[in-house]
This record gives structure tokens, C-alpha cells and sequence, in this order.
């Protein structure tokens, strides 16, 4: 018993001692981003708009997000494009649903159109051409490495970007993931990158019931635990290894004492999977917090203050002065 102990505790504090040696410095600062919503994905469920496309971004901008979320994957040609899915999961025409997007070069996904848009015109956006519509309309980015087979690779064009178009990539943008590794390795090729932790209950069981993408061996060989284990890690670990800007939990586990906890760290919240305005908060609309929602933007929205036209000061003037009368009535009445 006294030996199990006495191991326990070296290995915990090598543990530690790893832990210590390979954290990166805290990002960049993305507090300022509090209260700016985000078109998930653009938009979704919108009639006639497939999401993950520059209609649906144009969408979110009419709608008046400061910002969108976009899913990064790669082509057989290793050319970085935006879709969610690692199949096409019936989302394109004349293509099996087994099919997966890793599989098809770029040239061949241009030739397909979404079962989801009645014009047969829209086409899966670049990366590259996301990144120049969203800075030429003055908007935010969530940028999500969905790619787990090369999810490394994944990293390392979405960086290219950065190099790219550094003025914009570094100051509005943000390189998200449940992936941690990709986001160690982000900041490990380039501190100057603003990364998020996303994290949410039973992601190894959606994963594998949506087809989202095939889950790696290792988890599937006791993805119950993984499902208890995996969100401790990405929230109480990750964020501190790989020097987090932001953190990303589904909006069901959103807490008061989560908000202050990570404000206080000066690293701003991000909450994602809403389903409807409602299930957004009062205090998910604190400072230090900013959402993505699907659509109906502005049921998102923060309440704007009533504006203040009393810029000389009068109406404050004219309260102290009925203060001060009320006070000499109060002592003349006794």
C-alpha cells in the first residue's frame, strides 16, 4: 500500500513537472471579441443556403454577426476547403454519402453542387477564399480544424494563411478545435496565434452516431470513458498547456463561476450550440463572453444601453438639486 502511494505521488509529480516544461504562453487577448455573435457555420437550416459557404457568410453579415465559424478540412490534393463533415453524408449531388471529402481533389469537389441549394450554383468554398470574404467585410473568424486523419498537415496550411495574410489572420481570427494537438501544435510553429479549446459532454459517442468523421481506435475501445475523461482535460488542462485565448464549451456547460474564473485569466468564453435565443442567458451576455448561433442573429444580440443625450450633465445636475431640497424639507420638518 505505502509503495502504491509513494509511486502514485512520483509519478504525479513528474507528471506535473512534464506538464510545466512543455506549457506555452498565454495567446493573444480575445476579451475584446465579448458579446460578438457568430453565423455557426454562416448560417444553418436556412431555406435555399447550404451552410459552410460564402452564401451562408453573406447571410451572417446581413443579419449583423460581427464574425463567423468555419469547419477546415483537407482534399486529395491537400488543398484546405470548408465543410463540416468528413463524408458527404448526402450534403452533394452525384455523391455517394459514404463518400469521404479527403477522397475527391479539389476540381472534383468544384464540380459538385449542394442538394441544398435549388440553383445548383453554389460551390464548397476555399479557405483562402472564406478568409478574403470575411476581410473584406470586416468580420471575425472562428476557423475549426474538423481534419483528424491529417489533422497536423490541416495545421500547417491554415498557418500558411497566416503568413499569407498575417495583418488580418492574427489580429481577427481564431484557430479552434477539440483537438488539442492541433492546437498545441499551432502555437508551437507560431506563439502569435489566438487558439480556443472547444469542449462538450459525450463528443466520442456524437462523433461516431452523426458520422462526423471516424473516430480514432483509441477511443473507441472504452468511448464512455473517453467521454468523462476528454472534457476534464480540455477544460481544466488544455487551455493551461497550450496557452489558450479562448475556451469553448457547448452553452450547456456554461457557469457564472466559468465566466470569472477564465475573465479573471483574461481568456474569453465562446459558446456554441444553441438551438434557439432563448436558451442564451442574461449571464451569457456578460462581458467576457461571445456566442455563435444558427440563425436569427438577433435574438443573440446584447440589449445596447438606452442612449445618453445628457452629454452637459443637466438631468444629473437637476437630480442633486431635488435631493438637496428634499433634505432641507426633511429638516425643516423637524
Amino acid at each position: 500500500m505505502k509503495l502504491t502511494l509513494l509511486l502514485g505521488s512520483v509519478g504525479a509529480a513528474l507528471g506535473w513537472s512534464y506538464l510545466r516544461h512543455i506549457q506555452l504562453p498565454v495567446g493573444p487577448s480575445r476579451l475584446l471579441w465579448s458579446s460578438v455573435v457568430f453565423g455557426h457555420r454562416g448560417c444553418r437550416g436556412v431555406e435555399g443556403i447550404p451552410e459552410n459557404t460564402l452564401e451562408a457568410f453573406r447571410y451572417a453579415a446581413a443579419g449583423g454577426c460581427g464574425g463567423v465559424e468555419c469547419d477546415a478540412r483537407l482534399t486529395k490534393d491537400n488543398e484546405v476547403v470548408i465543410f463540416h463533415d468528413a463524408f458527404a453524408n448526402g450534403n452533394l449531388r452525384d455523391i455517394p454519402p459514404t463518400c469521404r471529402i479527403d477522397e475527391l481533389t479539389l476540381l472534383e469537389l468544384r464540380n459538385c453542387s449542394f442538394t441544398a441549394d435549388p440553383t445548383g450554383r453554389i460551390r464548397i468554398p476555399t479557405l483562402e477564399e472564406a478568409i478574403l470574404f470575411c476581410r473584406d467585410n470586416n468580420m471575425r473568424m472562428l476557423i475549426e480544424v474538423k481534419e483528424l486523419k491529417r489533422a497536423y498537415l490541416c495545421t500547417d496550411k491554415v498557418l500558411d494563411l497566416y503568413r499569407r495574410y498575417p495583418d488580418y489572420m492574427y489580429d481577427q481570427t481564431t484557430l479552434i478545435s477539440f483537438h488539442s494537438g492541433v492546437l498545441y501544435h499551432a502555437r508551437k510553429a507560431d506563439k502569435r496565434v489566438a487558439v480556443c479549446q472547444l469542449y462538450a459532454a459525450n463528443v466520442v459517442h456524437t462523433w461516431s452516431a452523426m458520422h462526423v468523421d471516424t473516430v480514432p481506435w483509441v477511443l473507441r475501445l472504452c468511448p464512455a470513458l473517453w467521454d468523462r475523461a476528454l472534457p476534464f482535460l480540455q477544460e481544466r488542462v488544455m487551455p493551461w498547456v497550450t496557452g489558450c485565448s479562448m475556451v469553448g464549451p457547448r452553452y450547456d456547460r456554461f457557469t457564472e463561476a466559468s465566466r470569472r474564473r477564465w475573465t479573471s485569466r483574461n481568456i474569453c468564453m465562446y459558446l456554441w450550440g444553441f438551438e434557439h435565443g432563448e436558451q442564451c442567458t442574461p449571464a451569457m451576455r456578460q462581458p467576457g463572453v461571445c456566442v455563435a448561433c444558427d440563425n436569427q442573429y438577433e435574438s443573440f444580440q446584447t440589449p445596447k444601453p438606452p442612449p445618453n443625450y445628457d452629454i452637459f450633465g443637466d438631468r444629473q445636475r437637476e437630480l442633486e438639486r431635488q435631493q438637496e431640497e428634499a433634505y432641507k424639507r426633511l429638516r425643516i420638518g423637524k
